[in-house]
């Protein structure tokens, strides 16, 4: 509405969790995570152990179909509509094609999905997870196609536009509006 360009536009992933049977929380004794492949902002499937014993296993990365898209059977044509016009999108869809398809096998079966977390836990069963919870992480994609991973920042007259706050935004935040005000505010700076 301020006349700002639409680049990049946010994208929505779900991700779904499975989580381990309280009987087969011995598997994993902490974090097991994997090394991030530097082509995707996404980490991948890993291990984590919550603070109330809890292990999620996941998630993955596919596209959500609503913007609240947390189930797999939540739709919203508007939303939908609006990622797959982007040009962005169309690229980034392209050209990681792959990988997506290979996220949506992970998302339709569970086989699959504990095959990928089994890499790091070979002992890892189909029967030892149980359906979790899901998230649903806003991407920002470039018109170029490319997966934007960092702050993407704008000012237009007296609007400031944090067009991309990659996670740990909220862990980070007074440092982040540190850095709003000393690079994108200048004349405020002082």
């Amino acid at each position: 509405l301020t006349g700002e360009d639409s680049s990049p536009r946010i994208i929505p992933f779900r991700g779904d969790y499975w989580l381990l049977r309280p009987e087969r929380r011995g598997l994993v004794r902490g974090l097991i995570y994997p090394v991030p492949d530097p082509r995707y902002p996404f980490l991948g499937i890993h291990l984590t152990k919550r603070v109330d014993g809890e292990i999620l296993v996941g998630p993955n990365a596919v596209l959500a179909t609503a913007r609240e898209g947390y189930t797999l059977g939540t739709f919203d044509r508007g939303d939908l509509r609006q990622t797959l016009a982007w040009p962005g999108f169309q690229k980034m869809a392209r050209t990681h094609w792959r990988t997506g398809a290979k996220e949506m096998l992970r998302t339709a079966s569970k086989r699959a999905f504990v095959a990928e977390a089994r890499r790091y836990v070979p002992e890892l069963r189909s029967a030892d997870v149980v359906r979790g919870p899901a998230g649903v992480r806003a991407q920002a994609v470039a018109r170029d196609g490319s997966l934007v991973d960092d702050f993407v920042l704008a000012v237009r007259g007296r609007v400031v536009h944090v067009r991309n706050a990659p996670s740990p935004g909220a862990t980070a935040s007074l440092a982040i509006a540190e850095h709003i005000v000393a690079d994108a505010v200048p004349e405020r700076a002082s």
